[in-house]
């Protein structure tokens, strides 16, 4: 529910001293004897229906206030609209750097010949130390442990 349309004008633009002599005769009852009194101060009761106006339109705020917004720090939270649509996906990111190749081995040893090595010659020292150029059923030493290609 919205306000109503203002009901009051400016009284007076007073400050400072010159407000407070006001609020001392307010103080003082001068009012109400004003009210009083319409017909022998016509102008100040003028005043008085202004006043009595303003207080009206502070009691719409009020009502306002407590009945349409609550404690007036904010109104009451809507309903929760409809999820939105869902977003396109984003691009992959890009592959992580790979890491450094490590250091080649030693090459092993050869047989005698050049050829896998007869039994009576097994040794460990002379197999190859690595597969990766042997063809397959060739041995090789892996760190003390003979192992076939």
């Amino acid at each position: 529910m919205a306000l109503a349309d203002k009901k009051f004008d400016d009284v007076h633009d007073k400050t400072g001293d010159d407000k407070d002599k006001l609020k001392d005769e307010f103080d003082a009852g001068y009012l109400g004897k004003i009210a009083d009194l319409p017909d022998k101060e016509p102008v100040l009761s003028a005043l008085v229906y202004q006043m009595g106006l303003m207080q009206e339109e502070l009691t719409e705020i009020r009502r306002h206030l407590v009945n349409d917004v609550g404690d007036g720090a904010k109104g009451d939270t809507g309903a929760t609209g409809p999820k939105g649509d869902t977003g396109s996906a984003g691009s992959a990111g890009s592959a992580g750097a790979k890491g450094d190749k490590g250091d080649t081995g030693s090459t092993g040893s050869a047989g005698a010949d050049g050829s896998t090595p007869d039994m009576t010659d097994l040794s460990g020292s002379r197999l190859p130390t690595s597969n990766s150029r042997l063809a397959t059923g060739k041995l090789w030493n892996d760190r003390g442990t003979v192992k076939i290609a």
